[in-house]
């Protein structure tokens, strides 16, 4: 299955489409059954705790070192005693992250970043592997000691959010290409959709909008210019 990717990459641009078919998924975040230990942190993040304070990019810091101690096991007062004793930043970034959002692999943790909430922080020189880290994918699993599947035995799943995904034609490129929704917008989709039924006159348009430093799915319906054509999804 493909993977989901916005049907277009500019801000604001629209783009014709029809849409095909709404997929819904759950999204589970893995959860140390037992706290690990400062000891076990790895070297980035035991960097990030003793430079947690220092000006650059401390939004990205907060953020990373609280989804891990979410995953770590870490019940949430001590992980929030020991994230504000290191990170100047506002509680939220704490709240949106830990236990909510996955602490992200090294592969992501090494490229550089335009800034929060882009994860990224190789531009900062956190990142000083030791002989441990290539056997691992990331934080979390270097700290629990996971290096396959099977080594997730020593913790649990938890729900954190029901995702949606909508797969569509795009009239400008002509090709398929999924793009991620969360409730309220395919919801809204949705409704867009049973306006549009029976309305050859009117047609699906998407584009992207910035919402909190992130570009988001936005869909609206526009009238039809030129001849009325048919689309491939009412051939069909």
């Amino acid at each position: 299955m493909p993977a989901a990717r916005a049907a277009t990459t500019g801000e604001e641009a629209e783009t014709p489409i029809s849409v095909l078919k709404i997929e819904q998924r759950e999204e589970m975040l893995w959860i140390s059954s037992d706290p690990v230990g400062l000891e076990r942190f790895p070297p980035c993040i035991r960097n990030i705790i003793q430079k947690g304070e220092t000006k650059a990019g401390q939004h990205r810091k907060a953020a990373i070192l609280a989804a891990f101690l979410g995953q770590a096991g870490w019940k949430e007062p001590q992980a929030k005693e020991l994230w504000q004793s290191v990170t100047p930043v506002e509680e939220r970034i704490f709240y949106e992250w830990f236990s909510k959002l996955h602490c992200p692999k090294c592969e992501t943790l090494k490229k550089q970043s335009r800034g929060y909430p882009d994860p990224g922080i190789g531009d900062l020189g956190l990142c000083c592997p030791d002989d441990r880290c290539p056997q691992f994918l990331g934080p979390v699993e270097y700290a629990a000691g996971i290096r396959c599947e099977e080594d997730r035995f020593s913790g649990k799943m938890h729900h954190i959010k029901t995702l949606f995904r909508v797969l569509v034609f795009d009239w400008l490129t002509g090709r398929e290409d999924w793009i991620e929704l969360n409730q309220d917008e395919r919801e809204d989709l949705e409704e867009l959709l049973n306006q549009l039924k029976g309305r050859s006159d009117m047609m699906m348009i998407y584009a992207r909008v910035r919402t909190r430093g992130r570009l988001r799915p936005k869909f609206l319906i526009r009238e039809r210019a030129g001849p009325k054509r048919q689309m491939l999804s009412e051939l069909l």
